[in-house]
């Protein structure tokens, strides 16, 4: 599964709960394992940097110019861009400046140029470049730069997961899982496409903190939240909603196939106890299924989910319930 793409979990974390790495780039022969641009109009040191950075371990992507930099980053989402100031088409400024709008937590941007007046340095910086390398430079002064660009990448990365992620489980967070949901909802009604919305509660969940103490139940939630990330496709947006609760985006998901999803969850969630030191703790959940409908704002579609929810509970728990309206008018 792609967890960064829309999954809820970032390409760092391969599952949740683990820690994200923000102690930066070593300083050592071989960089880590990133993703480089490099744009530049002139062939001869277009391939240069590229090798000098393939030495180093890094993966490059060359780029002849800056419309198809732009091409290279939108499709392959790199780690640093190294762009040429001076380029036919977009320039290196056009570049930088298009990448910063295009994302709200953009890659660093390095600029190479003949240019050496001040003038030219702030007007790079001004465009949004993290910095200035001027033509010619030695193979150590450009991986050296790289390295410090992507430290301060990696500092910055693990402050907007910290930001986004819930501490316990490793998902999106409330406020995270909000943002989603509103992008999905707005981008289903734009292109007439469906969404779904499911909301997962585990059963009885303060029995289990009572019975078997805190620890054990932040285990559990831990393992839930692994079961039910791992029983998902890519596409799909997980968090945890609060508590004992989940939610989750299926876009481009009718109902029907959104409570097959929900009692796929039920099942790997029940199949096998979750183990906690010498316990083995048994659970279930219970699920609440809602397809976005014509006119819906984010906010119904919540509580029609969590109205399913409330119905899966109220029949007995461990089931799934799909929105049903003429329900809903009788339960109020």
């Amino acid at each position: 599964m792609n967890a960064e793409a829309a999954s809820g979990l970032p390409s760092a974390i391969k599952n949740p709960g683990d820690a994200v790495d923000i102690a930066g780039v070593p300083d050592s022969d071989k960089l880590p394992l990133v993703l480089v641009v490099v744009a530049d109009d002139d062939g001869v040191t277009r391939a240069m940097v590229s090798g000098w950075l393939r030495d180093s371990g890094v993966d490059v992507v060359a780029a002849r110019d800056g419309d198809e930099a732009l091409v290279v980053a939108t499709a392959q989402k790199p780690d640093l861009l190294i762009v040429d100031v001076t380029m036919p088409g977009r320039d290196g400024h056009d570049v930088c400046r298009a990448i910063q709008a295009a994302s709200a937590v953009p890659p660093p941007v390095i600029f190479l140029t003949a240019h050496t007046t001040t003038t030219a340095r702030v007007a790079g910086l001004d465009a949004g470049a993290v910095d200035y390398i001027v033509k010619p430079f030695e193979q150590a002064e450009l991986v050296a730069r790289v390295r410090a660009a992507l430290r301060t990448k990696a500092a910055r990365d693990g402050f907007v997961e910290q930001a986004t992620r819930d501490r316990l489980t490793g998902l999106l967070n409330r406020r995270e899982i909000d943002v989603h949901a509103e992008a999905a909802v707005s981008l289903a009604h734009r292109h007439g496409r469906s969404v779904s919305f499911l909301m997962v509660d585990i059963d009885y969940f303060k029995r289990i903190n009572d019975r078997y103490g805190d620890a054990a139940g932040d285990e559990v939630l831990r393992e839930v939240a692994r079961r039910i990330f791992a029983a998902c496709r890519a596409s799909d947006v997980v968090g945890r909603y609060g508590g004992e609760e989940f939610l989750l985006i299926l876009p481009e998901t009718l109902v029907d196939a959104a409570a097959t999803t929900g009692d796929k969850i039920r099942r790997v969630l029940s199949e096998e106890p979750v183990k906690c030191d010498d316990l083995r703790i048994a659970i279930t959940a219970s699920v609440g299924v809602a397809e976005l409908n014509p006119g819906m704002r984010t906010a119904e579609l919540y509580e029609a989910a969590d109205r399913a929810l409330y119905r899966a509970k109220e029949l007995g728990r461990n089931r799934t319930e799909l929105h049903r309206p003429d329900l809903d008018l009788v339960s109020d």
